[in-house]
């Protein structure tokens, strides 16, 4: 069943992925994507921002603390203009506190063995589209870039394989297939690794949930049983033996 917890996490998967496309990677001359109007989108996320600092400011037991602890949140918060010479920097820091306002993403960055992965993952693209860059260079006139070695590493591991770039050397070809073999595992290990995490943070979740009820209803039950006993020697109560019995059933029968 999906729940409102679900929905929230692949939002904000969403919305990392967008917001590190457009600071990153957006044309300059971009016709949409204007200086104002990643302006405009920076005011929705310093809004988001605020309000979810607000809500856990709220229900932190501890407040001096959480904010001294939190102190890169306000940060992310702080508004600014286009002409800021460190607007970039900024936008980073807001895409950095984006992650953490997923506790799911934020475990699986953090998680050694997924950074292992991506590593080694990593390493191999790299590795492939610098023999592909250096071997079908001014040969090849659909790898012109490292950029376009890039992409053709990425979508060969993947097994996409769209074909707007084909390597056309021996030694490219070579690679070509060293990387679609490599790359099936790479894939599944990743996606399996990811839905992995997913579970086990939902499960770690629902137990938790079930763990607090568990120990709530033995409280109870040790407080009636409590209660039982006073009963049974009430005459032997002292009095503030007896007026915590009256405010344990009071207790009781709120609960109730």
């Amino acid at each position: 069943m999906i729940s409102w917890r679900m929905i929230y996490e692949f939002f904000i998967l969403l919305l990392v992925v967008n917001y590190a496309i457009l600071i990153v990677f957006a044309p300059p001359d971009h016709p949409v994507l204007t200086p104002d109007f990643l302006m405009r989108l920076d005011l929705v996320l310093i809004v988001f921002f605020a309000i979810e600092y607000v809500v856990r400011l709220w229900r932190a037991p501890e407040k001096k603390k959480f904010i001294l602890s939190n102190w890169l949140d306000l940060l992310a918060m702080i508004p600014v203009s286009t002409g800021f010479r460190f607007i970039r920097l900024l936008r980073l820091l807001r895409l950095v506190r984006l992650m953490k306002a997923s506790p799911i993403l934020w475990a699986v960055l953090k998680s050694k063995q997924i950074q292992t992965i991506m590593i080694v993952t990593s390493g191999i693209i790299v590795w492939s589209a610098a023999g592909i860059y250096l071997l079908e260079r001014e040969i090849n006139p659909s790898v012109s870039t490292f950029g376009d070695a890039l992409w053709w590493a990425v979508v060969t591991t993947t097994t996409v394989g769209y074909g707007d770039i084909s390597p056309i050397t021996t030694g490219g070809r070579i690679l070509a297939v060293i990387l679609m073999i490599t790359g099936i595992g790479l894939i599944g290990t990743i996606t399996a690794n990811l839905a992995n995490h997913w579970m086990a943070f939902f499960r770690g979740e629902k137990e938790k949930s079930g763990h607090e009820g568990a120990e709530r209803n033995q409280l109870e039950q040790e407080l009636r049983n409590q209660v039982q006993d006073w009963i049974s020697r009430i005459e032997q109560l002292n009095d503030s033996e007896y007026e915590t019995l009256i405010k344990t059933l009071e207790l009781l029968r709120n609960k109730s």
